[in-house]
């Protein structure tokens, strides 16, 4: 992934919507929206790699795949919340945007809910000396 690319087109499409505002206020929210988008693509594709390196590293650690699962949910759920907040906040609905926010946050816990429950079955046994490692 390159940067410069990323932040010439992020800035090509801000003069773009900043001439649209002024004009056509809806083609500008859909310039926003669609870069919005082809930027989400490119760098997920461009964090393919990391995931694969944190993947391999998690086996070498030998720590299960459920987690690594989670932990890449989460990372996604993050990203299209941000993403779809930012959207909410151009077209000046910001109640939505903290509703979409929240809906993450949600969405964070019932992923994580699985991930706590194995924590304190594993802080129990190692309580009453079971040793579960």
């Amino acid at each position: 992934m390159d940067l410069f690319a990323v932040i010439g087109l992020a800035m090509v499409a801000a003069v773009i919507c900043l001439l649209l505002r002024q004009y056509r206020p809806e083609y500008a929210l859909l310039v926003s929206l669609g870069c919005g988008i082809v930027l989400f693509g490119w760098i997920l594709s461009g964090l393919s790699p990391a995931f694969a390196a944190l993947s391999s590293l998690m086996e070498k650690a030998a720590v299960s795949g459920k987690y690594v699962q989670a932990m890449i949910k989460t990372l996604g759920i993050c990203y299209v919340t941000q993403l779809a907040a930012d959207a909410c906040r151009d077209a000046g609905q910001t109640a939505i945007a903290g509703k979409v926010e929240l809906a993450g946050r949600v969405c964070i816990v019932l992923l994580s809910l699985p991930l706590f429950e194995d924590l304190v079955e594993l802080a129990f046994s190692l309580i009453q000396g079971g040793g579960g490692l």
